[in-house]
């Protein structure tokens, strides 16, 4: 028995064609049945039979199929770990992200993970958090990176928090000051991101509990957008930090506390069909992933 013989069996049990699996083995079709055949004596055992044109899997290779592939799938993930510490793996990966995500947290994650792992082509798509989530479901990427999805098909695993704060721009009269009312805030000209998200249902909540009216004077759907109006002192607004880190660290914006408001906090998540195989390199982005959040 030796890998290519495994491999063929494989593909003739997936594709219940021999000349199917030549195509896709890039073999001739005696070639396939050569390994079938020598398999079949290793083993002692028939592991396909013929009806008519119709080839199926005995009792035998029905039973001995999932060990195949667990093996094939063993020696894949040494071959993946030894090309990972050697820096050498290559391949193709496509994931599905929420927009903040694309814009803010990827850019910096894939030029790491690109300098890491220079043969490895990244297809990275867009959504909403349940656009990304449907992605996912309908096996159109590996993962998707989402925020407050659930489904019970699904796997998460927590990357980082996202807290949402009140930005403002540094000559603001609450520039200097640790702390506001939520009443003071409700005063100000409030520049509305993503309306509908949880996000605002939670703070207009807030407001609604203590009988505010908030004075919105400007929507809009980009965080560019509502973080170009900030700043030209057109309102202040409620943002990820994520989205403004940078901004505030060049003292362009500046956040403040907001009394009596609670915390929002929404996870990105990294999500994936619970019946995928984690390895090759998935498990590499995965572990990529987790190393660099470890040294977060």
């Amino acid at each position: 028995m030796n890998m290519e013989q495994l491999e063929a069996f494989i593909f003739v049990a997936l594709t219940g064609s021999f000349s199917k699996t030549a195509d896709l083995l890039y073999l001739s079709q005696p070639t396939v049945s050569m390994r079938i055949k020598a398999l079949e004596t290793s083993m002692g055992c028939k592991l396909f039979q013929r009806t008519g044109h119709t080839i199926s899997l005995t009792k035998e290779g029905d039973l001995f199929l999932p060990y195949a592939k667990n093996i094939m799938n063993t020696l894949q993930e040494g071959q993946q770990a030894i090309q990972r510490s050697q820096g050498d793996v290559e391949g193709e990966l496509t994931i599905s992200t929420v927009f903040v995500s694309a814009f803010y947290i990827l850019p910096d994650l894939v030029e790491q993970f690109q300098q890491l792992y220079p043969k490895i082509k990244l297809t990275i798509l867009t959504g909403h958090s349940h656009q990304v989530l449907d992605m996912v479901l309908n096996h159109e990427v590996s993962f998707g990176i989402a925020r407050a999805v659930n489904h019970p098909q699904i796997n998460r695993i927590q990357l980082m928090s996202d807290d949402m704060v009140l930005a403002i721009y540094p000559e603001h009269s609450f520039a200097y000051r640790h702390q506001v009312s939520i009443e003071e805030v409700a005063r100000e000209r409030l520049i509305l991101f993503n309306r509908g998200s949880l996000d605002w249902k939670l703070i207009n909540n807030a407001f609604s509990h203590f009988q505010l009216q908030n004075n919105v004077v400007m929507e809009a759907d980009n965080i560019e957008v509502v973080k170009r109006m900030v700043k030209q002192r057109l309102g202040i607004a409620f943002l990820p930090r994520f989205a403004i880190s940078k901004d505030l660290s060049d003292g362009k914006l500046k956040e403040v506390d907001v009394l009596n408001l609670p915390q929002i906090n929404r996870n990105f998540e990294l999500i994936y069909l619970k019946d995928t195989p984690v390895n090759g390199i998935m498990r590499t982005f995965i572990d990529f992933l987790m190393q660099n959040k470890a040294l977060q």
